[in-house]
């Protein structure tokens, strides 16, 4: 049995004797001729054997000398590895097939990358992929289909405007954790020193806008990207360009510096140690700084930020930014008919923080966060913690909230099974009243578009086939506007949902510790109440409903 090689076939040579020739025969003398990753021809091996058996009954009964007659037949081939595309639909992805050699010769990265080029794939080629591609290719059995993606688009990349860079590192909108000592322990006490600037000193900077990065996709075609547009300042009081450079922003007066939306202001700054019957109500327009504590019937009113360094049990503290509290927030329940209501009022249009609170009403466009507590409070904020950012330990224990996010606590509830109601419902309020006007404004074009339909049918019978008259056009152009209206009222239906079913997929508590039961959850219409206690726990949606899940 001899194999010989002629045109990428392999050609088996046999010569017939009294002696059986099986398959396994032929295939190891394949094998071991090397050829045993050709493709194997087994219709044409079934042939050989067929006549090799003939034959050697020939040569069995004498008919025939062995040896006398050779067989030869092509038994395999060698097929060169395959090479396809595919480029996606927006131009922006190029995938390769590769289909592993049969013996034959195996594709290279530098001829995939030619092949790629010449079908007009030149831009974005990833090598490692097309490596490892090729690589694995040679490896595996033959006739093994492989795909990689070897060429990625890129995305233009459009100019950023103009940006706002402080230059202060306590010079911030919204304070976002106290501050920590080098034991990461919370110093409750302290908010260290009030960040102040003086007359002359820079605050921020504006950065210019870029021109962006073009794009491109795998066949070559050029995105150009739209550059990006200058900003204006916007100057609030206290505060100056710089003489040689307008993209600086300076301070004009000393005071306390807070940044606004592409701009900053220097608010002036009034300190008192204690707000007190002897001091009266404080209402300043810039911020407030009170050293002590602000006593049982006391209002604070900065157009800027407060900083309380002691205790609150005033009955109003109402800031145009952030609202510092060192100590704790103390109110007390009151009575009003039916209504409870609370002696202590915290309202800020930034973020507020406590050490902890109790009996108090807080509302904020921003966050909440004490460090250990928040007692029966009545809660309006964007979202709260509750401990620390890096260790979530804090207790809420009773009370109402009523946020856009969501909540994160140690111990949600009590033992004694005080009453807590979460309302996750901030921004979904909004988009479910928009929703029922858009559906009460759909059924009333149905109606409408009802009503027309049978004042257009009941024209076209009293015309008989005659030609319409100018009142059934009328109708008939109403209809079509109503129509017109009622498909784009759905359509607003339809993306109010999705923004609905995008916030609700944000929404959760989480409980790293204990969730206690008497705990209500509502998310939008549906809600979810413990019933029992749980050890560390999160809330949110899961498969449409509001759920209760191990942390």
């Amino acid at each position: 049995m001899q194999f010989t090689e002629h045109d990428q076939t392999i050609i088996i040579t046999v010569s017939v004797s009294a002696e059986a020739m099986t398959a396994e025969q032929v295939q190891q003398g394949l094998q071991d001729a090397g050829y045993s990753r050709c493709f194997f021809f087994q219709a044409q091996l079934d042939n050989l054997l067929a006549e090799y058996q003939q034959l050697q009954l020939k040569v069995k009964g004498a008919i025939l000398a062995a040896n006398s007659k050779e067989l030869r037949y092509p038994i395999a081939e060698k097929r060169a590895a395959q090479l396809t595309f595919e480029i996606s639909e927006d131009k922006m992805k190029a995938v390769a097939f590769i289909t592993a050699a049969w013996g034959g010769t195996p594709i290279s990265a530098n001829a995939l990358v030619k092949a790629a080029q010449d079908i007009g794939i030149i831009f974005g080629f990833n090598k490692d992929n097309i490596i490892r591609l090729v690589q694995e290719a040679s490896r595996v059995e033959p006739g093994t289909r492989l795909k990689a993606d070897i060429a990625f688009g890129r995305e233009v990349k459009h100019g950023l405007p103009s940006r706002f860079e402080p230059l202060l590192p306590e010079m911030v909108s919204r304070r976002k954790q106290p501050l920590v000592d080098s034991d990461a322990k919370a110093d409750l006490r302290d908010f260290g020193a009030i960040p102040a600037v003086s007359e002359g000193d820079k605050l921020m900077r504006r950065l210019p806008p870029t021109s962006g990065e073009p794009g491109f996709t795998v066949t070559g075609v050029k995105t150009e990207p739209l550059p990006g547009v200058r900003i204006e300042w916007q100057l609030g009081t206290g505060v100056g360009l710089a003489v040689d450079d307008d993209d600086l922003l300076l301070a004009s007066q000393d005071g306390l510096p807070r940044a606004i939306e592409n701009g900053a202001t220097v608010d002036e700054v009034f300190t008192v140690a204690q707000v007190d019957l002897t001091s009266g109500h404080i209402i300043f327009k810039g911020s407030v700084v009170v050293t002590g504590n602000v006593t049982a019937g006391m209002k604070v009113i900065a157009g800027g930020n407060v900083f309380i360094k002691g205790v609150v049990e005033g009955l109003l503290i109402e800031a145009g930014g952030d609202i510092n509290i060192g100590g704790a927030i103390i109110g007390h329940q009151i009575v009003a008919g039916n209504e409870q209501e609370y002696s202590t009022r915290i309202k800020a249009q930034g973020d507020v923080y406590c050490n902890m609170a109790q009996y108090s009403a807080i509302e904020c466009k921003g966050h909440v966060h004490a460090t250990k507590y928040l007692m029966h409070c009545a809660v309006d904020a964007h979202s709260v913690l509750v401990g620390t950012p890096d260790k979530i330990n804090g207790k809420v224990v009773g009370g109402h909230y009523l946020l856009a996010q969501n909540l994160s606590c140690g111990q949600l509830g009590s033992p004694s099974s005080g009453v807590v109601i979460v309302k996750l419902n901030r921004l979904l309020l909004p988009i479910l009243e928009q929703q029922t006007l858009l559906r009460t404004q759909v059924a009333e074009a149905k109606a409408l578009m009802d009503e027309l339909k049978e004042q257009i049918d009941s024209q076209k019978k009293l015309l008989a086939g005659q030609p319409a008259d100018p009142q059934l056009q009328m109708f008939e152009q109403e209809f079509l506007q109503q129509r017109q209206l009622g498909m784009a009222l759905l359509a607003e239906l339809r993306e109010l949902e999705s923004q609905r079913q995008q916030i609700l997929q944000t929404l959760d508590v989480k409980v790293t510790q204990q969730l206690f039961s008497a705990v209500e959850i509502q998310f939008a219409q549906e809600s979810v109440r413990s019933r029992r206690e749980y050890g560390p726990s999160v809330v949110k949606i899961a498969d449409g409903r509001p759920v209760i899940l191990p942390l």
